[in-house]
């Protein structure tokens, strides 16, 4: 499996972000068919060959996620747009 790990910092507090974060979400569902899962602020999702975790704290995001031998080819430009959604909803 190929692996995808994002953290970013922010100063925006935990529940401000996991708010935010719905817009990712529901870019993830539309372009991966990822459904994910809440418990508190963490969450597991899994979609067409991909699984992972997200997690936001009071001060950072980390996201971890493993894609399938599928989507190997595709793992630089996933991260990259995933980077950049999270940057943007970090931003705002």
């Amino acid at each position: 499996m190929s692996r995808v790990r994002i953290q970013r910092p922010h100063s925006l507090g935990s529940q401000e972000v996991r708010r935010r974060f719905g817009e990712v979400e529901a870019n993830l569902q539309q372009n991966y068919g990822m459904n994910i899962e809440w418990e508190g602020l963490g969450g597991s999702f899994h979609g067409h060959g991909i699984t992972g975790q997200v997690q936001v704290a009071e001060d950072h995001i980390a996201i971890d996620m493993h894609l399938g031998i599928m989507l190997w080819p595709f793992t630089h430009r996933i991260q990259e747009s995933l980077e950049h959604q999270v940057d943007q909803l970090l931003a705002n």
